[in-house]
């Protein structure tokens, strides 16, 4: 998480403190976008390839657009860290425009598979090189290398499933179903939406403390801040 103990404060951003501790609403809005498709998924019967283009529209819409313009603009003169979040936004744009697209035309495990590891390498790229280029700069960066690995890493898991993988199964007590690339791939996504929720609360949380601590003590790098 974001600590303002590794800031420098002599940075030429102005105070990269006051930077994060504008920022802290962005890491919550994200997080809501990933919890509600965390829950829909774990909660949901229906795995299939519909459900799954539906909820990941519904995921980059709120945490990557959403959360992407939003947080650009909460990052002051930060000009290349809101060029890298801008183009996030733009790419889970067109992966939403796609998601619905697919949904109504060709709702099928491939067409799910492959836009979920499109979407995840390229957003994931961008938000990691966010992170690399401003690590040195701003405390949010170490959050930005760890989401944007995640949803690398998402990518890399997803290549690893077969796009046409059925297979029946029985266990204890006579209960047997299907195993199928849609029900795998789905519970995929809802694992790594629960994850990021998870973490991007946290930062959100710790990040909305440091400003409250900085506020009450008087901090004069907090006067004259990005409004909340």
């Amino acid at each position: 998480m974001a600590h303002p103990a590794d800031v420098d404060h002599g940075a030429t951003l102005g105070s990269s403190s006051r930077i994060a501790r504008a920022y802290w609403p962005v890491p919550l809005v994200r997080a809501a976008a990933a919890a509600a498709v965390a829950l829909v998924t774990t909660f949901s019967l229906d795995h299939s390839s519909m459900l799954g283009l539906l909820v990941f529209g519904v995921f980059v819409l709120g945490a990557g657009v959403l959360g992407g313009v939003f947080g650009a603009a909460r990052l002051g003169g930060d000009t290349t860290s809101r060029r890298f979040f801008l183009g996030q936004a733009a790419v889970s744009g067109l992966a939403a425009i796609a998601a619905l697209a697919f949904a109504i035309l060709a709702p099928t495990p491939p067409a799910y598979v492959y836009l979920v590891v499109a979407w995840s390498l390229l957003s994931g790229l961008l938000e990691l090189g966010a992170g690399v280029v401003a690590r040195s700069r701003i405390s949010l960066a170490r959050d930005w290398m760890t989401v944007g690995g995640l949803t690398v890493l998402l990518a890399i898991v997803f290549l690893a499933v077969p796009p046409d993988f059925t297979t029946n199964y029985s266990g204890a007590q006579g209960v047997s179903g299907t195993m199928t690339t849609s029900i795998m791939a789905v519970g995929l996504f809802g694992a790594y939406a629960a994850i990021i929720a998870a973490y991007l609360a946290i930062g959100g949380i710790t990040l909305r403390g440091e400003r409250n601590r900085g506020a009450a003590s008087g901090d004069p790098r907090e006067t004259g801040r990005v409004a909340s």
